[in-house]
């Protein structure tokens, strides 16, 4: 295994003032580009948002307008007849008809500058328009009558792309076209993208140059012709930048259909601010340089020293020298603070280990005595019952046998005084008490005891067993049966260690399935009156062998219930106990 070298704090924070220049000047260099990075991104991100709203608002009315002309050409009657030559009348009529909805299109799209038919083998013009160029009533007419003639040249004069939408100049303008045929009837929607482009800047708060490109990135309108999308710097983050006209730009695209927009949003960057920033930089590393050797001295007074002895103080402490105490006269008011709480809290902690150790002791004392004196009343009854009964039989030598009995029984509840017995003497009592309680009955009662010789020392609770006894004899007797009880101690051997497994069953009707489950689920406590004996006698051996105690309840191969205790062997320290279970295999 690789040695860890250990180096003194003082080491290094020498060496972290040593290296603190240039990681200084280098953080924050990386740390402002970095935010003028971030800055840009979120810039664009904003931007960009901005710009798909747009676009996709745009997209939404090309695709309304497309969608009508579409809808039209197919199943309007009078655009059909207006496809081929018919009366003057007639052409009239149907060009009013299919002239009906153009207002409500127009009027629900704003970006429209007009909706028109035109029939040619009838040469009938019919239009709705929206907003046109123009300032007045008489420029707007004009501009009107423009886009009416430009229209009618255009459909006159050859083929046209009736697939998708084209850029086209009229009068001077540049206008987004889309054209939807039947035979010789023409349906045109016209957008203005000069206006497209001032009523986006006042909408949506634009406060950049906003290009219009074809699908071949070619710009549209001729203010913008300088601009050329090869000349963006793309960036990983989904922006580019640009110098346009001296100034530098950051640009984001979107789309609606085949027309594509490049925002340029103005963006001063650093490179001038950074001249100032880098000399005060140089300035402050070389101060941080002369300051080293100066900090040092200085540190070394004022803390590496009294660091050095609160150290020293805590390394004794941490070997179990609780008495000490640092004895430095700190000058440093944080230090003396320091040493101080630390030296009281110290003997708080003494004080308190010391204080919540007896408390625990005092506890412990008083809830065995209180569970002793619970059990021995509950046994002096149980045996002055048995006496009443036989008495009033008058079966003389039985209640001689049974006084003898329970002389030897009281003797030992009542004479006790250790907080243990061995486990041989226990077992004594139950025997006894077995022997006592089948005085004078048809059936008496048999008893088996198999127990280790070398647990025989084991210390277990006085009259602890004896209650579990008592339980088997109270509830598992049955009319013309003889009730055998078992008692058995062995040793097990188990990986976490040794274990004393003490059991104790008889053959009567045992515990149902719902006893079994509420017993296993927890350790028994008193409810109500029931249990009471019971759960005295597991609290007792709980207060003994701690949470290494485990107790089971089951039902014998043959009926009858069985009770298993199991016992930490490494709890036991009773010095000749100890030593005669170690030796026991």
């Amino acid at each position: 295994m690789k040695k860890i070298r250990n180096i003194s704090i003082k080491r290094r924070m020498m060496a972290i003032f040593a290296a603190l220049a240039l990681p200084a000047v280098l953080v924050l260099g990386i740390y402002t580009a970095t935010a003028m990075g971030e800055l840009r991104t979120k810039l664009a991100k904003a931007g960009e948002s901005s710009l798909r709203l747009f676009a996709v608002s745009l997209q939404t009315q090309m695709n309304a307008a497309e969608t009508y002309m579409v809808d039209t050409a197919l199943h309007s009657e009078a655009l059909r007849r207006l496809g081929s030559e018919t009366s003057r009348t007639q052409a009239y009529l149907d060009g009013y008809e299919v002239n009906q909805g153009f207002s409500a299109v127009v009027s629900a799209n704003e970006a429209l500058a007009g909706l028109m038919l035109y029939s040619v083998p009838n040469d009938l013009y019919m239009a709705q328009y929206g907003t046109v160029s123009g300032g007045g009533p008489e420029q707007k007419t004009r501009a009107k009558q423009g886009i009416q003639a430009e229209v009618t040249e255009l459909v006159s004069a050859g083929p046209l792309d009736t697939e998708r939408w084209f850029a086209k100049k009229m009068g001077g303008r540049t206008y987004w076209m889309r054209v939807v045929r039947y035979r010789s009837a023409y349906l045109a929607s016209v957008i203005d993208l000069g206006l497209l482009l001032d009523k986006a800047a006042a909408q949506y708060d634009f406060d950049g140059p906003l290009i219009l490109l074809d699908e071949a990135g070619i710009p549209l309108l001729a203010d913008t012709a300088a601009v050329a999308p090869g000349q963006m710097q793309w960036k990983p983050e989904g922006y580019g930048t640009l110098t346009y006209e001296g100034e530098p730009y950051l640009g984001v695209t979107a789309s609606a259909r085949q027309l594509h927009f490049l925002y340029l949003m103005p963006f001063q960057g650093a490179q001038g601010a950074m001249r100032p920033l880098e000399l005060v930089l140089a300035v402050c590393t070389v101060l941080v340089l002369v300051a080293i050797p100066v900090m040092w001295v200085y540190l070394r007074r004022t803390v590496f020293r009294p660091l050095d002895s609160l150290v020293d103080t805590m390394e004794r402490i941490g070997e179990g020298e609780l008495m000490a105490r640092s004895s430095t006269m700190y000058k440093n008011k944080e230090f003396k603070q320091v040493n101080d709480t630390f030296n009281n809290m110290i003997d708080q902690i003494t004080k308190l280990k010391i204080d919540s150790y007896e408390r625990q002791l005092a506890a412990e004392r008083s809830e065995m005595a209180a569970l002793k004196m619970q059990i021995r009343p509950h046994f002096v009854l149980n045996c002055l019952k048995n006496v009443y009964a036989l008495a009033q039989t008058g079966r003389t030598g039985e209640i001689q046998s049974l006084i003898l009995l329970l002389s030897r029984h009281l003797r030992y509840v009542l004479s006790y005084s250790e907080d243990t017995v061995p486990l041989e003497r226990e077992v004594e009592l139950c025997q006894n008490y077995i022997e006592l309680s089948s005085v004078g009955q048809e059936h008496p009662a048999a008893c088996s005891v198999e127990v280790n010789s070398c647990l025989d020392t084991l210390p277990v609770p006085p009259v602890s067993l004896l209650t579990l006894v008592e339980n088997s004899v109270k509830h598992g007797a049955r009319e013309g049966s003889i009730l055998k009880i078992s008692i058995t101690a062995r040793r097990l051997e188990m990986e976490e260690g040794a274990l004393a497994n003490i059991t104790v069953s008889d053959n009567g009707p045992g515990f149902t399935p719902q006893q079994l489950e509420e017993l296993n689920k927890a350790m028994p406590r008193e409810e109500n009156g029931r249990h009471v004996g019971l759960a005295n006698a597991l609290r007792r051996f709980q207060l003994l062998y701690g949470d290494g105690l485990a107790v089971a309840f089951a039902s014998g191969r043959e009926g009858g219930a069985k009770i298993e205790l199991f016992l930490p062997l490494q709890a036991v320290t009773k010095g000749d106990a100890e030593d005669e279970i170690a030796d026991c295999r």
